[in-house]
């Protein structure tokens, strides 16, 4: 009968971590948002004694802010560790001039995309506003 070889140990890869960590605090702060625009306003579930999943909405309200710092710890970390990557993705080694300028701009404009409908209350920021409305105070 054969021997079986020993599992190989692999060493603790930091940027593997950083990944799984962008990835489920980031899941953590999605869940805990959703739950939050569901969940009724303060007065009414401390009244209520409302509770999901054995947690009240203040301590949602603390671990979706707890998430959202660990989040931005972590993705400054995952950046940190792939900065040269960043750095050959914005300016080329080869020719030191900019590189991958559309996808930049693209993303750029995404963002200010977003924050000019939150400024304007258009959609698809004014339903997410009025969800939100509707859930503290029809539903709720």
């Amino acid at each position: 009968m054969a021997e079986l070889a020993p599992p190989i140990r692999r060493r603790f890869s930091t940027r593997a971590a950083a990944v799984f960590a962008a990835g489920l605090s980031f899941a953590l702060m999605l869940l805990s948002g959703l739950v939050l625009v569901i969940a009724p306003a303060g007065r009414i579930a401390r009244d209520l004694g409302w509770t999901l999943a054995t947690l009240d909405r203040t301590q949602w309200e603390v671990l979706h802010l707890t998430a959202s710092v660990l989040f931005t710890a972590v993705v400054l970390w995952h950046l940190a560790l792939h900065a040269a990557t960043l750095k050959n993705l914005v300016w080329g080694a080869a020719t030191h001039s900019l590189r991958h300028g559309t996808e930049l701009l693209v993303a750029a404009l995404a963002v200010l995309a977003i924050v000019a409908l939150v400024l304007t209350d258009l959609p698809p920021a004014s339903w997410l506003r009025l969800l939100a409305g509707f859930m503290k105070r029809e539903y709720w």
